[in-house]
């Protein structure tokens, strides 16, 4: 059985042209990819939610999380956000000196994924993401 050099495969891929086959194959993947991770992150938000009011995720710009700190800053207390998604107010707002600094999301992967955010950020132990649903009295 005759191997080839790894080095002459990679040159003859190099070298070889797509077809149309090739690039509808790309296409028809990275629409794939781009669904399933839509599926995975933003779904489950939209499933107990009235059709009426379903809006997607959006994640705050730093300005606009700059904006919202200026609106609190000087001054001392609680701090919480409804439908909070990935939770960067919440933490943004922790980090400014608001104790506690509570998120309330609808969808579970959003949660996880602002826990992450705080636990990279070294503020898992005193930030506080929640999955309720505001809709039904936060019980989920």
């Amino acid at each position: 059985m005759d191997q080839d050099d790894p080095a002459e495969a990679l040159t003859e891929l190099r070298e070889k042209r797509l077809g149309l086959l090739e690039i509808v194959q790309a296409a028809a993947g990275s629409g794939l990819a781009v669904y399933t991770i839509w599926a995975l992150l933003l779904q489950p938000g939209f499933r107990r939610v009235p059709l009426r009011l379903q809006v997607p995720y959006v994640g705050a710009s730093a300005r606009q999380v700059e904006n919202v700190l200026s609106l609190l800053r000087g001054r001392p207390g609680k701090m919480v956000d409804l439908g909070s998604g990935d939770g960067r107010i919440v933490l943004a707002a922790h980090q400014c000196g608001l104790r506690p600094a509570m998120g309330y999301e609808l969808n579970p992967w959003l949660v996880g994924l602002a826990r992450l955010h705080a636990w990279r950020a070294g503020c898992s132990a005193s930030v506080c993401y929640h999955r309720k649903d505001l809709w039904k009295g936060f019980s989920v």
